[in-house]
């Protein structure tokens, strides 16, 4: 019994500790005008995909937002790790106030997974709090949540933990404990497409790295695909979603730049001098602190022999390698107009750069300094302290360029639901005239325009029109067409085509009709959810009657 209340005190010392590290990184928030100040680069895209989450189980499109022209970004943007954010706004009604809850909420589970993984790999409490600490206040990961508000980025940050403890069981420790790996990459693809192919290359080639230096390859090899197979299986459902959308629809990718790195000088000056703001480049900014852990573990490594176990050194030489291939130094013409080039900036590596750096250098530390208990507390205490510092200032000085004089809080659902984004649209959008057809509202019945009454819900999209002829009339509405389009004229099921505006089309009879344009779920879907429950069940149900099966033992005993 003493021995539970010891583990539970220690368990709840350790939350606290971790709680007081988020509150503090969450700081800024609290002291400055979120309205006015945080609204980053995609901050307007993404507060409608979570508006659109209020139907989502019904619909893959939400009429209520993005200018009301039915967008399926839902289905390309994975919304499952960020659906407590619209729950949140759901039940208060404010959305800033729901954003900075939800940014909480995920920064303390960040600090949770970050210091629970590295404690699982060095069973070390002074350097997983280290961990904890540097991961939470990464630059990178300030940089996504403010600056360019990359809210499926900045969450997908937050299980990458998960995987970097599935490749140090994988690869240096006991391969039968792959899981961690599976679930980490599960909830990765569930937060951010683009992170998950980043990730994946990027485990790729760091077990093709490593290769030569394993032990039990074979077994090695065979854990590393078991994982990827059962997060393919978990995934099944997302995967068939996007998969059968792209090939049944012709669709519009805005944006993809030429892939370049800053040099090396430049790179560390914008990260040495924690600049956020205002141009692309300085988005780079790798931070302060990673920098300085980097260089910091990397003398650590040459100087103290014990440091330089097999994990850290991977965790070590993978961050460097990383972060000279992101800079100027490493070809990146070489990927254009390849599937490379869809991770559209080289500084999303920074993730992983900071992951891998912050990893080695707490590793490292934790076996430097190793009996001192005043001396890792004094440590512990100045690194919060400095980090708080340090990313109050960076954020200070990014909000007094960004802010707005006039405050939008009380506007911005109502405002936001207007604007429009093209990504995953049909490829007519292209021509600004077929998108401002679509934009304007512009209805044609053979060609002509006309102002039928219309009105919409979240689920559908509803025109009543009056066709003059003596004859069926081609009707163009202006919602996008996709191939998951379920139409009805007078409550009955008819089919509809794609028009050269990339709008909805219908032939609809002579006299008064209503039509009703809504969406649906291929059914095929709920396949692949069953499929995914059962991967799931198999996954953990053998684990839990181990564990089961061990209590037992022990109680007889």
């Amino acid at each position: 019994m003493s021995i539970n209340r010891t583990k539970l005190l220690k368990t709840s010392i350790i939350i606290v500790i971790l709680g007081l590290i988020s509150f503090l990184n969450i700081l800024p928030l609290l002291n400055f005008n979120f309205a006015t100040s945080y609204m980053g680069d995609d901050f307007f895209f993404h507060v409608q995909r979570v508006l659109a989450l209020s139907n989502i189980f019904k619909s893959p499109v939400n009429f209520d937002v993005f200018a009301h022209t039915a967008t399926m970004a839902n289905i390309f943007y994975p919304w499952e790790t960020v659906y407590p954010l619209y729950l949140i706004y759901h039940t208060t009604g404010d959305f800033i106030f729901s954003y900075k809850l939800f940014y909480f909420l995920i920064t303390f589970l960040t600090a949770i997974l970050a210091y629970w993984c590295l404690f699982k790999i060095s069973n070390n409490t002074f350097s997983s709090f280290c961990f904890a600490a540097l991961y939470v206040f990464s630059f990178y990961r300030s940089t996504n949540f403010f600056v360019r508000s990359a809210l499926g980025e900045a969450v997908s940050m937050t299980f990458l933990p998960l995987v970097l403890l599935g490749l140090y069981y994988i690869l240096f420790d006991d391969y039968n404990k792959w899981r961690s790996l599976s679930v980490g990459m599960t909830l990765i693809t569930y937060s951010h497409t683009l992170s998950l192919f980043m990730t994946s290359i990027l485990i790729v080639v760091g077990f093709m790295v490593s290769l030569g230096f394993l032990d039990q390859r074979k077994a090695r090899i065979k854990s590393l695909f078991t994982a990827g197979f059962w997060t393919v299986i978990l995934c099944s459902p997302y995967l068939f979603l996007v998969i059968n959308t792209s090939l049944n629809n012709k669709l519009y990718l805005n944006w993809q730049p030429a892939l370049h790195g800053l040099p090396l000088t430049d790179w560390l000056m914008n990260s040495l001098g924690n600049r956020m703001y205002p141009n692309l480049n300085v988005r780079s900014s790798l931070g302060a602190s990673v920098v300085i852990a980097g260089v910091l573990a990397l003398m650590l490594f040459i100087i103290v022999k014990r440091s330089r176990t097999a994990f850290s050194t991977f965790c070590l030489w993978g961050g460097l390698g990383i972060m000279l291939i992101s800079t100027s130094l490493f070809p990146w013409f070489l990927t254009n107009n390849t599937i490379f080039g869809r991770i559209q900036f080289v500084w999303r590596l920074n993730a992983y750069i900071s992951l891998l750096l912050l990893a080695s250098f707490s590793l490292i530390l934790g076996t430097v300094i190793r009996k001192n208990v005043l001396l890792k507390s004094v440590f512990l205490l100045a690194l919060i302290a400095g980090l708080t510092i340090g990313n109050t200032t960076a954020l200070a000085t990014f909000t007094a360029a960004k802010a707005e004089k006039a405050p939008r809080e009380g506007t911005l659902v109502k405002n936001v639901k207007n604007i429009f984004y093209g990504d995953y649209t049909p490829e007519q959008v292209q021509s600004k005239k077929n998108l401002q057809q679509i934009l304007q509202k512009q209805f044609f019945l053979n060609a002509q325009q006309i102002n039928p009454v219309y009105h919409f819900t979240d689920n559908d999209f509803t025109v009543q029109v009056d066709n003059p002829t003596q004859s069926h009339a081609r009707l163009t509405i202006p919602v996008f067409w996709y191939a998951s389009q379920v139409v009805t004229v007078n409550q009955k099921p008819v089919h509809s085509k794609i028009s050269k505006t990339g709008a909805t089309l219908v032939t609809i009879p002579k006299g008064s009709s209503v039509i009703s344009v809504s969406y649906q779920y291929p059914k095929s879907v709920v396949v692949f959810i069953v499929i995914a429950c059962f991967g799931l069940a198999a996954i953990f149900m053998p684990l839990i009657f181990r564990n089961t099966g061990s209590a037992k033992v022990t109680k007889t005993d």
